[in-house]
């Protein structure tokens, strides 16, 4: 999977430079959190990648006073633009500057494109884009002047963060921001694989957080694709991964404000039918899926036992000891960092494509999280053959996600119901079919008939 699709695409593809997080955060000493960039390369041969930049699925257009796309104001964009960003003579873009209005549209395409190239290679084909009956490409827009960003028909369009005033911070470009792009690209990706509801009569409640959701699971895993993000994450960790930690924090805006957490303590009880809060259950249920199949490979190949693992999947929000959880696990990870980082890759492999087998299954309408929770058990079923099943079941059961209560999943179904009783106040004998007065008997037109009689039960 997407491990092997790394080493192919270092020798194949067009190189970029990305931050893994926006390089304005900083670490406790103030320091950066990610100093430099990390080489990223994309599945588009070198020479192939037009100024832009550009390619037959995905192109940047760097406007120039656009306001945003709305009800009245739709794609193409056909306004002033800045000069497209070209490669180098290698073809490759390696040579920009951060900081640069050349680097955040380079950073924009390369986003789009290296999450789009994981998930191909999850699902194993060509994800089209949902609006391709209008549009072969998907438009980009890396600066416009506002305080948001947004996905829609056709286009992504990104404008900066906001100051604590208020006030529009043009040292916080959206298009730099890896997991927020991520997120958007995931809209897109669930609008291919699972669809759009095709009832008017459907709210969409469980539809609307399966998206928020998606969104943010598509951040995470193409998140976990950066070797530099994922070794922070370790050391810092030491493979601890049920704390507070970098991963978690999905669309982050500085050090200490975050769009929403995939490790919390949300359940279904706890959340209301707005898409993001209602996200929320499911995107802890999954990310607590995933740390699950990595501490169980951990126990596999020995690096901790057992006691640890059942010790630190305490329930978000329960009393332990985690300064001693803590102590074991710094112990375990110390001269294993490699056979750590090793099983988060195949924790991160397993849960994306455990996502796209369930997503590409999925029926778009009356959607509920009990859909998605047995989608995900069969899954589990074609990857592993049901080998971490009961990891699921666990992960969901804590977070309430269970069949609606009129389901008729729920609903138990007598003999009466099923017609095999009659309805009497007694259960005095009555008329049933017997198998020994059952003969096989010629019909009028020479075909073969099954012939019944009846006598009374009992006899």
């Amino acid at each position: 999977m997407s491990v092997e699709l790394d080493r192919r695409l270092a020798e194949t593809g067009t190189s970029f430079l990305l931050f893994p997080q926006p390089r304005f955060l900083r670490k406790r000493d103030g320091s950066p959190l990610f100093p430099a960039p990390e080489t990223v390369t994309v599945s588009v041969p070198p020479g192939e990648v037009r100024a832009g930049p550009a390619d037959d699925r995905v192109f940047v257009v760097d406007a120039i006073g656009k306001t945003r796309y709305g009800q009245f104001n739709r794609p193409p964009y056909r306004g002033p633009a800045h000069p497209p960003v070209t490669p180098g003579e290698d073809g490759h873009f390696t040579h920009l500057v951060p900081g640069t209005r050349a680097f955040s549209a380079a950073t924009m395409y390369a986003t789009v494109r290296r999450v789009l190239d994981l998930w191909e290679d999850y699902f194993g084909h060509r994800i089209d884009w949902h609006f391709e009956s209008d549009f072969a490409r998907l438009e980009l827009i890396p600066l416009i002047e506002w305080d948001n960003a947004q996905s829609g028909y056709g286009f992504l369009e990104f404008g900066f963060g906001r100051r604590p005033n208020g006030a529009i911070d043009h040292d916080l470009p959206y298009c730099e921001n890896f997991d927020v792009l991520a997120h958007e690209l995931g809209h897109s990706i669930v609008f291919t694989e699972v669809g759009t509801p095709s009832s008017p009569d459907d709210r969409g409640i469980d539809y609307g957080g399966l998206h928020e959701s998606g969104g943010d699971l598509t951040a995470i895993i193409a998140l976990l694709h950066f070797d530099s993000f994922v070794d922070h994450l370790l050391d810092e960790t030491r493979g601890n991964l049920l704390t507070i930690n970098g991963l978690d924090r999905v669309g982050e805006l500085s050090d200490s404000r975050e769009i929403r957490v995939a490790f919390n303590s949300r359940r279904m009880s706890d959340v209301g039918e707005e898409p993001h809060d209602r996200s929320l259950p499911l995107t802890g249920a999954l990310f607590d899926t995933m740390v699950e199949v990595f501490q169980q490979e951990l126990v596999r190949v020995g690096l901790i036992d057992q006691q640890l693992r059942e010790d630190s999947n305490n329930l978000p929000g329960s009393s332990v000891d985690l300064e001693d959880i803590a102590r074991r696990f710094s112990a375990a990870y110390e001269g294993h960092a490699e056979e750590f980082k090793a099983a988060l890759l195949l924790a991160r492999d397993y849960l994306g494509t455990l996502l796209a087998v369930t997503w590409g299954d999925l029926s778009p309408d009356f959607l509920t999280y009990h859909d998605v929770l047995r989608g995900l058990v069969r899954a589990d079923r074609r990857i592993t053959g049901g080998a971490n099943q009961p990891i699921i079941r666990d992960c969901f059961a804590w977070r309430e996600i269970a069949p609606v209560p009129d389901s008729l999943l729920l609903r138990p179904h007598s003999l009466v119901d099923c017609g095999l009783r009659t309805q009497q106040a007694t259960d005095s004998p009555t008329r049933v079919l017997l198998v020994d007065h059952v003969a096989d008997q010629p019909s009028a037109d020479g075909h073969r008939r099954v012939a019944a009689t009846t006598g009374p039960a009992g006899t």
